[in-house]
Formats: C-alpha cells, structure tokens, sequence
C-alpha cells in the first residue's frame, strides 16, 4: 500500500512541477504576443513595436555634417540618387532621409543595396530604425520609387575621444542587380 501512495505522490508533485516550468516558459513568449501595431505609413508598412516604452535618445548640441552618395553597378540600369545629399543634424536627432531609384530598362529588376560609412568609426553609433537597405527592391520597367533611410546617431558617440574633432561623415549606398 505505501509503495502506491508514494507512486501518487511522486506522480502529483512532478505534474506540478512540470505545470510550473511551463507557466515560467510561457511569460517571455506571452511579452511577444502583446506587440503593438502600427498604422502603415510611407515609411513603414507592416512592422511592429517590440518595445513600445523604449525612449528615444537625447538630442545632444553637437552637429554632424552629412554627405549622401548615391551609386549604381556599371551593370545595372538604374538610375539613384539622394534627394538631400547634404545635411546637418543634431547628434541624437531622428532623421528620414530620401533616395530615388529608377528603372531604365524593358525588364524587371530585383537590387540590393550596401551601406559604406565614412570613417567606419562612426558605425557603432549609426542606429538605422528603418532602410531600403534591409531588403530587396524590385522596379518594373520604367518604374521610379522613393527610397527612405530613417536613422540617428547616438549620443554615446560623444563620449568616445576618437570622435572628438569629428563633424563630417560620408553615407554611401551602392545598388547592385541581385542575383538569386
């Protein structure tokens, strides 16, 4: 008869046990499925906040000058260019930032685009929240489309003395035809 209570036991307290590990798997996922959505608009189309109460960083009064360089593969043909090729913002200031791209051939054309920053130092302080260049972009023959690039740097940069007498930077993004 023990040997039966015993075995009840053992069976009741690793249910509980296994139904507790559960509940506590269950709440990072449960941090997930409350995501927020938000509206479409021209510059972002189906995405969601991860984290709704993440703060924006400090505008801080330090200005950067910023010069956008748009390129296109010899072999590719597009036609690209920044529609602002150089600003001043605020280190710390939200920013969107527009390209166009043109398709001048009778085709369809999926491209790419990578992003070179000047000086390359500067990269772990670019934050792009949203890019043309994250994903692929298909035009139609003739076809022209708006770009955008909506980016900020950040005010930690400050602190890095290797920055210090920085106050130019150079944004190049160079299309190339993808290949699959």
């Amino acid at each position: 008869m023990n040997y039966k209570k015993n075995k009840f036991i053992i069976f009741y307290v690793f249910n509980i046990i296994l139904l507790f590990i559960i509940l506590l798997l269950a709440i990072p996922v449960s941090k997930f499925l409350n995501k927020i959505n938000l509206n479409d608009n021209e510059f972002v189309t189906d995405q969601v906040v991860i984290n709704p109460k993440t703060e924006l960083p400090k505008v801080i009064d330090r200005t950067m000058k910023i010069k956008f360089v748009a390129e296109v593969d010899s072999l590719l043909e597009w036609d690209f260019k920044a529609l602002q090729e150089i600003i001043e913002i605020n280190v710390g200031e939200n920013k969107v930032i527009s390209f166009e791209g043109k398709n001048l051939s009778n085709r369809v054309i999926i491209s790419t685009a990578n992003f070179i920053a000047s000086p390359k130092s500067i990269l772990p302080y670019l934050v792009k929240t949203e890019c043309f260049c994250f994903t692929e972009q298909t035009l139609k023959p003739g076809e022209s489309k708006i770009f955008t690039m909506v980016f900020y740097l950040d005010p930690s940069l400050d602190s890095d003395s290797n920055l210090d007498k920085l106050k130019e930077l150079v944004f190049t993004y160079a299309f190339s035809e993808y290949k699959s």
